[in-house]
């Protein structure tokens, strides 16, 4: 028989699941053995680019600034005249 125990990190995992569903445009976990959350970004950026951080606000503003710099700006209708 096996026998389910809470995990410790159900908290960070939780954290993870929620920034990775808010985040389409990446891979977001949890690293058990690092005690860091990690991102991955799924469109083109150069090869390796790999974000961690301790805490999820601050891989948040990593992957901002990964966006703006390799994401085009949102498309912006034309003004009309």
């Amino acid at each position: 028989m096996i026998i389910m125990r809470p995990h410790h990190d159900s908290p960070q995992f939780e954290t993870a699941a929620s920034i990775d569903h808010d985040n389409p445009l990446w891979l977001v976990m949890w690293g058990v053995a690092s005690r860091c959350y990690w991102a991955y970004p799924k469109f083109n950026v150069p090869k390796g680019t790999i974000l961690s951080a301790f805490n999820p606000d601050e891989l948040l503003s990593q992957m901002r600034q990964v966006e703006l710099r390799y994401l085009p700006p949102p498309y912006q209708p034309p003004i009309q005249t």
